[in-house]
């Protein structure tokens, strides 16, 4: 992708001059960016979602049995029965994995690490409907794809994090607008919020739908955790503390500079591996959000797949599917990472790895397998793994 492109969903704005002046930096609104694109799934079918086992959603009362009140899914016909006309919310998490139209819109959005996207949640508001003023740890686009939603933002610098006692939601209890971000969404207008940038949403009709396309973003703490536990899965015993002793030393209990920077030197020198950080990000960043729903493939069911793959059946990426991949300069093997699940593969390869992160759709029956001798293991990983599943068959 040429950085300096303008791009259809930022309204003309190209990449560069996203990277450069907005991303992580300061809120965007872009006027049109999404106009071009149909509605992905209606109301009712998102409420049909909702009503789901294995579909993650929760309905907002702002004004309910208590203030604020939270419903937590699967929900059935007489919930929305009994709901009031006005002020609640209805949000369903990660619907593109359920709904492939909703994954194409996630996929407008590959001018950014596609690795880092998290998942689309949408929301259905009545009039009046909002989840109250909070902030988000992390970069989100609020795509308004039907009706109208009026958007006030803060800064990090100009709120307190003190939320609201007594309810379950994480609402913040201090939230003075400010007049200069204070947005109103129509259909087909998005706005961008970097990370810690409070907001306050509230539906301006009942036809109200936004779509949140959210991105990953791992606490440097928990970056540190993960690390750490791949360090020591192979602990040497004899990499021990041996600071060099100085020649002068003010009292024999006196812990010396000179002692914390060996220990410092230490630790940087055990996590002194692009390979290690990019083992530990590859695999955490593509694991499965709900990988109870992509489980791993037994021999028996793969032999199956692999079958179906060559003979011609149709296959797609589903929405869950997450794959990113890690090549060192100079290297002739890069890492293939698959749903928390990393292969080793000739970084020749890397451009079959990229159709398919490109495609949706996929028939394998043209694949030239003797094209290289790795081709069938980087296929039958991602079969395994689910990053590419069959369609399934139609009744005539």
């Amino acid at each position: 992708m040429n950085i300096d492109t303008p791009l259809t969903i930022l309204a003309g704005i190209s990449a560069k001059t996203f990277y450069q002046d907005y991303w992580q930096k300061k809120p965007l609104l872009i006027r049109g960016g999404a106009k071009d694109i149909e509605l992905p799934i209606s109301a009712d079918e998102l409420a049909g979602l909702a009503m789901e086992e294995e579909v993650e959603s929760r309905i907002v009362i702002e004004q309910g049995e208590t203030p604020w009140q939270l419903l937590q899914g699967p929900f059935d016909e007489d919930t929305f029965a009994e709901l009031p006309e006005q002020e609640w919310t209805l949000l369903v998490q990660a619907v593109d994995h359920w709904v492939p139209e909703v994954q194409a819109l996630k996929e407008r959005f590959n001018f950014l690490p596609s690795w880092r996207v998290d998942d689309v949640m949408v929301s259905y508001a009545t009039e009046g409907g909002s989840v109250g003023p909070h902030y988000d740890q992390y970069d989100v686009f609020l795509v308004q794809m039907a009706g109208k939603r009026r958007w006030q933002v803060l800064a990090p610098e100009q709120y307190q994090d003190s939320n609201i006692e007594g309810i379950r939601l994480h609402i913040l209890d201090n939230f003075d607008v400010d007049p200069m971000q204070d947005y109103e969404l129509e259909a087909g207008d998005i706005l961008y919020l970097p990370p810690n940038f409070a907001h306050n949403g509230r539906a301006l009709d009942s036809e109200c739908m936004t779509f949140s396309v959210g991105f990953r973003a791992p606490s440097a703490q928990s970056a540190l955790q993960g690390i750490t536990d791949k360090v020591c899965e192979e602990i040497n015993e004899k990499n021990r503390f041996a600071a060099p002793e100085p020649l002068e030393r003010d009292h024999h209990a006196q812990i010396q500079a000179s002692d914390i920077e060996h220990l410092k030197q230490k630790l940087l020198s055990l996590i002194d591996s692009p390979t290690l950080l990019a083992n530990w990000l590859g695999e955490t960043m593509s694991e499965s959000k709900y990988p109870e729903y992509s489980a791993q493939l037994n021999e028996d069911e793969l032999d199956g797949t692999f079958e179906q793959a060559l003979k011609g059946d149709t296959f797609i990426r589903p929405g869950d599917a997450r794959i990113c991949y890690y090549h060192e300069e100079q290297m002739t093997t890069c890492t293939l990472y698959c749903n928390g699940n990393a292969l080793e593969i000739d970084a020749t390869l890397i451009d079959f790895v990229q159709a398919i992160c490109d495609q949706e759709e996929f028939d394998f029956s043209g694949l030239d397998l003797s094209r290289h001798d790795q081709l069938p293991e980087i296929l039958r990983f991602l079969l395994q793994h689910q990053a590419l599943v069959a369609l399934p068959y139609e009744d005539e």
